[in-house]
């Protein structure tokens, strides 16, 4: 078997087949006696293809990142197995990210550039050549999971035919500058996420002048928040308006969150969710996006602390697992939303290794909104996730206040062809399992929490 480069490992690692399949009938989900073909994907797959979003970079005096230890802490209990780091150009800045990532020692989603680093081609390839220099000689390279583009080179206010060519300039310029060096063979280059806007009137012109950057680039990039609605809401809609920029290449979709600045006084036109439905929607945005073949990165690890500039800021603000109301360490609490990730991660978190061996498994109910994946861990037993594809919250742009949406649970039967023991999980609600039984068939009341079954032979 020939061995395969960190490149295709990685895009593999990204991929989770989705093996529960729709059967004639009513709505039911089948895994069919044929498996062995496509078999199921080991969990740590899962767990590979997620990240969070840091800012060791943060240094001033009411930044919470400047606590790197605390940062630090905070993510190693989180269990996350990669993050997405800014590399800045000052030297206390690239310290400190250094001292974080070293501590960590996990996989990192790098950008490198900003469109105010350079202003033509030849200056974009020496900043490259610089922070490349720098990486190689700082870094654990076999970690360096990829290099985006500029982050939302068309942010609000900058000239549309300025933006796009300073952008395609810097992506050129980091895809061969990276690809000249075969220590940086098995880095992905990602291309340049923009900021979506709101809707496709107002992305498609930027999309249309950047252009095909396909040539430049391993993995396309995309920055989708779904507001407070499922984690479901418009991914293919946008998806779909940015493919013209990286056709046929898969997607990291590298900012994705929801924030709980309810409370903060927020008084612009986005929409936000209590603490309680983020941490249900969290696990559920994981494997939406990893069943889909796509990287994920939620945004992010850390709220940031008060007092904020304007009211994009307190919004902003809230997005963060842990709740910082002060840039004091021992003022710092978890979200439920953290303690919700931890468990999910903790329960996808194995060894590399694929089991392929058949389980015939029938999941049925009468809701079209039902979701399931089956991944099969490296001691053989099985991970069966059950969820819905429902909204648990609703804002009111006008009011500016919220209200949780009442989820009328279903029914979900599961059939085995033979009694297996069964170890349930709801990992947005606690730690222990909720049930444990041996039985061939047995019922979920499925609400709007993940749920997530051990199955053993």
């Amino acid at each position: 078997m020939t061995e395969l480069t960190r490149r295709q490992l990685l895009r593999r690692a990204a991929y989770v087949a989705p093996i529960l399949v729709v059967t004639a009938g009513g709505v039911a989900y089948r895994q069919g006696r044929t498996f062995d073909p496509v078999p199921p994907m080991p969990p740590r797959a899962v767990f590979d293809s997620y990240g969070i979003n840091t800012h060791f970079s943060y240094l001033g005096d009411t930044a919470t990142w400047a606590n790197t230890d605390a940062a630090v802490d905070w993510l190693q209990e989180l269990g996350v197995g990669a993050v997405r780091q800014f590399l800045p150009s000052t030297r206390p800045g690239r310290a400190a990210v250094k001292k974080g990532m070293d501590a960590l020692g996990v996989r990192w989603c790098c950008p490198i550039l900003t469109l105010g680093d350079f202003t033509s081609l030849d200056a974009a390839r020496a900043v490259v050549s610089e922070r490349l220099d720098w990486l190689q000689a700082n870094t654990d390279l076999a970690l360096l999971d990829s290099l985006p583009g500029p982050n939302e080179p068309n942010s609000e206010g900058k000239d549309i035919a300025q933006w796009a060519t300073l952008t395609r300039w810097a992506q050129q310029a980091l895809y061969e500058e990276t690809r000249r060096r075969s220590a940086f063979d098995d880095v992905l280059v990602q291309g340049p996420p923009l900021n979506m806007k709101g809707g496709p009137r107002e992305i498609s012109p930027d999309v249309q002048a950047l252009g095909d950057l396909s040539r430049w680039l391993d993995r396309g990039d995309a920055h989708i928040y779904p507001g407070a609605g499922d984690p479901e809401v418009a991914v293919d809609e946008r998806l779909a308006l940015l493919q013209p920029i990286h056709p046929g290449k898969p997607v990291c979709v590298s900012e994705g969150g929801y924030t709980t600045s309810a409370e903060r006084g927020y008084t612009g036109g986005a929409e936000l969710v209590s603490e309680q439905a983020a941490a249900l929607y969290a696990p559920k945005q994981i494997l939406v996006h990893a069943i889909a073949g796509r990287a994920f990165f939620s945004y992010e690890a850390l709220d940031e602390a008060p007092p904020y500039k304007d009211t994009r800021a307190v919004r902003e603000g809230g997005f963060g697992l842990v709740r910082t109301p002060t840039t004091d360490p021992s003022s710092w609490t978890p979200k439920p939303g953290f303690d919700a990730i931890r468990r999910t991660l903790s329960l996808l978190k194995d060894a590399p290794v694929l089991i392929s061996s058949p389980l015939t498994v029938d999941v049925i109910a009468a809701t079209a909104d039902l979701r399931t994946a089956l991944f099969q861990r490296s001691d053989a037993k099985w991970l069966l996730a059950v969820w819905r594809a429902v909204d648990l919250y609703e804002w009111d742009r006008v009011t500016l206040s919220g209200r949780a949406l009442l989820v009328q649970p279903e029914q979900v039967t599961v059939t085995f062809d033979e009694p297996r023991p069964v170890t349930v999980y709801q990992p947005s609600r606690q730690d222990t399992p909720t049930l444990r039984f041996n039985r061939s068939t047995f019922a979920l009341s499925v609400g709007g929490e993940l749920q997530i079954c051990e199955i053993g032979s």
